[in-house]
């Protein structure tokens, strides 16, 4: 009898665990709603009958002289149409229907397009568009982040999209972009920085090269991409990296001035890795051998005790050529939009200036989080951003080789790295042909 018992309550235990697992799946993952049915065709989702019936009371009777039915369904909530857009999406269900193919992400409609062979064209311009390899580099998989699905079927006319507005949805989040018309003197640096973006980000939202030679009255789209779809490659590399050397300081009480001990001189690796690259733009990275070709040979510096006036009389004095302002690998080269070289290594490692000369910008700057600008002359800036801190001010002039700030993950970043420009005359330079 026990036993039995026992057994009951076992089942029973079970039974009620069940229901739970149910109850949380249906009011927690889901939520209860109504889908709109008009004339037999399910055409969107409310989650309170209420805003249906508004929007019926509010148009005429001429308006519709259809069937509208509610049935009651569980979802997820990024597919409930909002309250004020039940009207128009309303008006929508009732007019003529045509043949379309959806994308459907994450199981809620994006964009509607004409047929299927124009939303497939679509999907792979995008993966095309984002799967570009760098030297040495092989794709081992391409695919999208989200559950992407085209569904074919009947909708409303007016909901078809041109290809354009369809591709800006998808990339930029948005079927009406902010524009943008070049004015005299605009270079896409000064529109960036005027508009709180990156270079990177003009470039990508309208598919240009970073060096483009801007026309007056030129439209663009300055939406930072908030992409719908995100594109995900995996791929794996190798190749040979540079290991740049650090400057290091000794004080010498025996001396005056400032000499240099021993010329620095970059070291070289080689390197084979995996990569995950998110939109083209690379993600995370795993070293899988590694091998030392040359071994970097430090810069020495020495400094006299008594060489607290004349180095503060000189300080700020460019040397001409610039020394790597941090150690680490380069997780992002320059180049393809991207505005400069992303040295990665740990958060907090101290930052030196790349020469001397005088600061002229520290403190946050939008995407680029704590950011610190130096001038060297001749036309010459380097500048420094995702800092975690900021050891100097505007107007301090700065000796090479001297504490700036510390490496950090600030601003729209991935990740602990510098990502450390080179401007000539206002142009973005390839850090890599100034540095030594």
């Amino acid at each position: 009898m026990q036993e039995v018992l026992k057994n009951k309550r076992t089942i029973g235990n079970l039974l009620l665990a069940v229901f739970m697992v149910t109850i949380i799946w249906l009011y927690g993952i889901n939520t209860p709603a109504y889908a709109v049915i008009v004339d037999g065709n399910r055409e969107f989702i409310v989650e309170n009958s209420a805003d249906v019936s508004a929007a019926l009371n509010q148009m005429h009777d001429e308006e519709y002289g259809k069937r509208v039915e509610l049935k009651r369904i569980f979802v997820k909530r990024a597919q409930l149409v909002e309250p004020q857009n039940v009207p128009q999406e309303l008006r929508l269900a009732f007019e003529p229907k045509v043949i379309a193919a959806t994308i459907m992400v994450n199981g809620a409609p994006a964009v509607y397009l004409p047929d299927r062979s124009v939303a497939e064209a679509m999907l792979e311009q995008l993966k095309t568009n984002n799967s570009v390899l760098a030297a040495g580099e092989s794709l081992i998989s391409l695919g999208f982040e989200e559950d992407v699905q085209i569904i074919e079927g009947k909708v409303p006319a007016a909901k078809v999209m041109s290809w354009s507005d369809a591709w800006n949805v998808i990339t930029l989040g948005t079927s009406a972009p902010h524009i943008y018309k070049v004015e005299p003197g605009d270079s896409l640096w000064s529109i960036a920085r005027k508009n709180d973006m990156y270079v990177s980000d003009i470039v990508k939202s309208n598919q240009i090269q970073e060096d483009s030679v801007l026309a007056l009255g030129q439209t663009l789209y300055l939406n930072k991409p908030a992409p719908l779809v995100n594109v995900i490659a995996q791929v794996e590399g190798q190749g040979k990296e540079v290991i740049p050397y650090e400057t290091i300081t000794n004080t010498d009480n025996s001396i005056n001035g400032v000499k240099v001990k021993t010329e620095g001189q970059n070291g070289e690796r080689y390197v084979a890795y995996t990569a995950v690259k998110r939109n083209g733009e690379m993600e995370s990275r795993e070293i899988k051998q590694e091998e030392l070709i040359k071994a970097p040979v430090n810069k020495v510096v020495i400094k006299g005790g008594r060489a607290s006036y004349q180095v503060a009389s000189r300080g700020g004095v460019s040397s001409g050529s610039l020394i790597w302002p941090v150690t680490g690998y380069i997780s992002q080269s320059y180049g393809k939009g991207h505005t400069g070289l992303d040295i990665a290594g740990s958060s907090g490692s101290t930052i030196v200036a790349a020469d001397g000369g005088t600061i002229t910008y520290a403190g946050w700057e939008g995407g680029y989080g704590r950011f610190v600008i130096i001038d060297h002359g001749n036309g010459l800036q380097t500048r420094y951003a995702h800092c975690s801190s900021i050891l100097v001010k505007v107007g301090q002039k700065v000796d090479q080789g001297q504490a700036i700030a510390t490496r950090g993950s600030t601003g729209r970043s991935t990740g602990p790295h510098l990502h450390f420009e080179v401007l000539q005359n206002g142009s973005f330079r390839s850090p890599l042909s100034y540095l030594r």
